[in-house]
């Protein structure tokens, strides 16, 4: 998987923060059936932004890659996502 970079500046502030994980989940048949496990491809891209003393505001998003193991359509993505979801958040501390 090739990472997107995620921000709009390179210049490092206090108050946000990015990250993003790569996942590779592994699904098996528990059962006699001699089915391959299903494997999926997960990018994960957090952003998160410190709006005061007790909140924070972030952003994710779930980007979905294809893999030969499971799918004909692999090398048409050509290593591309073939999936997003986008998510706001909002966090509020709590005492």
């Amino acid at each position: 998987l090739i990472p997107n970079y995620l921000g709009d500046t390179p210049t490092p502030t206090l108050n946000k923060f990015a990250a993003f994980e790569l996942l590779r989940s592994i699904f098996a048949l528990t059962n006699q059936n001699t089915a391959p496990p299903v494997t999926t491809d997960t990018e994960l891209i957090w952003s998160f932004e410190q709006v005061d003393e007790r909140n924070v505001n972030a952003r994710l998003r779930i980007a979905s890659y294809l893999n030969a193991q499971s799918d004909s359509l692999y090398f048409d993505a050509k290593n591309r996502a073939v999936s997003f979801a986008d998510y706001t958040l909002t966090m509020k501390r709590i005492d």
